[in-house]
């Protein structure tokens, strides 16, 4: 009896047969795929640059690429024939740090566009930029080299033929930076640099202006203030001779360690004046001895910086260079807000020249932290914040001199202590003869009275009689306020009708009733004016020291409250013809209520 496998076992079987099978079709189909030739990738086209057919400037934005990795032993026409994955968009912030490196840019020009171009290369300053032109392709490739057109800024001009061509510029930069490249055409670069020579001349001229200025002021005044300013204004100027490009092209041309020097220890003599200008201008150690000591810290630091920056390769020294020098500006900054919270006018003129300066560097910051775009913040708007700011400073220089002179003046010119009419004290005397009574009453630990007088109707004398009489009735109750109070006492005369008397070293305060009582007999007697008999009405105030205040302000102030309230009772407020009437009976000339005393 033949017996048969399980089915269990066959469809294991089975199974097995099953991926054999499709193991063995893989294998092949792999085996195939391996014989096949590789198919290589297509390379990236190089981003073009279309020169428009009217173009007047543009900007070269992403068809400008940076040459990645060494480049030193490179020409032109290796770089020209280089594929795409070796360069990288210099649109990206700070693309070029260090140097040199090539910079290469497609372009395609229409039979239409300008034959005649001018390539520029904008901010940073260059320490070498040289330009190629390569036509063709492979073994007929062609390279030209462009001519540099005299300007500040590296520039070249460049006659590309109708379609392809490359641009390729070598180039060294003095700091990190993305270079702001833009093509022109030949014509209206040529008026762009006509108007560029007048800008930098007014610049340039005004700030020579400012010298002088500032020079002959500190010649006649020896003010401090403005030979700070001439130092600050000498090294800002030598630093932006670097900065725009002016100094190689007008005055060191291809001496690059004086763009060294320039841009580093300029900006940094610079920062030294700057923050010296500030401390003598804003009067720091006199008004703000911890703030000047914090400016002056900076300030040798920035010379100690200034002078190391003086040898020869110092580009390393970019960063600290640029950080003090920011340092600086918010340094000069805050102590102007300082001082501008004190009270003291020059700083809010000094802050408002600040701002747009600030402005500018913070802007400055941002683009190179990558938070803004290159473009962002204007090539030359370093030099005109900075032309602003002088400008501003000499202004606040003329009006600080102003103020600095009425200060002089009010101090060294003595104040009039004396009134001419009636030869009493007047308000300063009061106060300066006042204040010495008061002391001398303190040491004694006596009691001193203030008063206050008011004649009423002055007004009506001077408008009846003429102001003669009005004066002579100032004088002849002047008299008698010094007749009745004695030598001791300190008279003035406030200003109209107005008396203001001191009685020190009494005793004690019932002694002020008896004295006022004795000095009203004497001023109740009639005045003659104009041949009539006068009698005049007042009020009069008083205030006790110690016990009502113990300042002469204060006692001042209550003792004309008092007369005050005194008129506001009831007080005649006219002169008045003496009738038959009164004859037998004068009324008293002054009223006298005393202030309320305080609990």
């Amino acid at each position: 009896m033949q017996r048969h496998p399980p089915a269990s076992r066959v469809a294991a079987d089975r199974r097995g047969r099953l991926l054999r099978a499709v193991a063995a079709i893989v294998l092949l189909l792999c085996g195939f795929a391996g014989a096949a030739p590789a198919v290589p990738p297509k390379p990236t086209p190089a981003p073009t640059f279309q020169v428009p057919t009217t173009l007047t400037q543009m900007a070269i934005g992403a068809p400008l690429q940076v040459l990645r990795g060494h480049a030193a032993k490179l020409d032109a026409a290796a770089v020209a024939s280089l594929p795409q994955a070796r360069f990288a968009p210099a649109t990206e912030s700070r693309a070029i740090a260090g140097g040199p490196v090539w910079l290469r840019i497609a372009l395609q020009r229409s039979p239409q566009s300008p034959r005649q171009l001018v390539v520029q290369l904008g901010r940073p300053l260059w320490r070498t930029a040289d330009g190629y032109l390569v036509t063709g392709n492979g073994g007929a490739q062609r390279v030209e080299p462009l001519e540099a057109v005299p300007t500040r800024l590296a520039a070249f001009a460049v006659s590309p033929p109708t379609g392809p061509s490359t641009l390729v510029l070598r180039v060294a930069p003095y700091e990190v930076a993305t270079p702001v490249v833009r093509l022109w055409d030949a014509h209206d670069f040529r008026r762009y640099s006509d108007d560029d020579v007048l800008l930098q001349g007014l610049l340039f001229g005004m700030m020579l202006a400012l010298l002088i200025h500032n020079a002959l002021l500190f010649a006649r005044t020896r003010d401090a203030a403005h030979l700070a300013f001439v130092f600050w204004l000498s090294a800002a100027a030598f630093y932006l001779l670097g900065e725009t490009g002016l100094g190689q092209f007008r005055f060191w041309p291809g001496a690059t360690p004086w763009n060294d020097v320039s841009l580093y220890a300029g900006l940094m003599f610079g920062s030294a004046g700057a923050l010296l200008f500030a401390r003598t201008y804003l009067l720091l150690p006199a008004s703000a001895p911890a703030a000047d000591r914090t400016l002056q810290v900076a300030q040798w630091l920035a010379l100690a910086l200034a002078v190391v920056e003086v040898v020869p390769h110092n580009a390393w020294l970019s960063i600290p260079t640029h950080a003090v020098a920011a340092a600086a500006l918010l340094l000069v900054a805050g102590a102007a807000a300082l001082r501008w919270r004190q009270g003291f006018r020059p700083a809010t003129i000094l802050l408002a020249g600040l701002a747009p300066a600030v402005a500018v560097c913070g802007g400055e910051i941002a683009r190179d932290l990558g938070w803004l775009a290159d473009a962002a913040v204007p090539g030359d708007a370093r030099q005109w914040a900075f032309a602003l700011l002088a400008l501003v400073a000499t202004y606040g220089l003329s009006v600080r001199g102003t103020q600095l002179r009425d200060r002089t003046d009010r101090a060294v010119s003595p104040r009039p202590t004396r009134d001419p009419l009636t030869g009493l004290f007047n308000r300063n005397g009061l106060f300066e003869e006042g204040q010495r009574v008061l002391d001398r009453t303190r040491a004694s630990h006596a009691v001193a009275a203030v008063l206050w007088f008011d004649l009423d109707g002055l007004r009506r004398v001077n408008s009846r009689f003429g102001h003669t009489a009005g004066d002579a009735l100032i004088q002849a109750t002047s008299a008698r306020l010094r007749d009745a109070f004695g030598p001791e006492a300190v008279c003035a005369r406030l200003g109209g009708g107005e008396f203001g008397v001191i009685l020190p070293n009494l005793p004690s305060a019932q002694l002020v009733a008896e004295l006022t009582g004795h000095a009203l007999e004497r001023l109740h007697a009639p005045y003659a004016l104009s041949g009539e008999a006068f009698r005049a009405s007042g009020s009069i105030g008083v205030a006790l020291y110690p016990d009502d205040a113990s300042t002469l302000g204060d006692l001042l102030r209550l003792a004309e409250a008092a007369m005050r309230g005194a008129r506001a009772r009831g007080r005649d407020p006219l002169p008045r013809e003496e009738s038959p009437a009164d004859a037998g009976s004068p009324p008293a000339l002054f009223g006298f209520p005393l202030p309320p005393r305080r609990a």
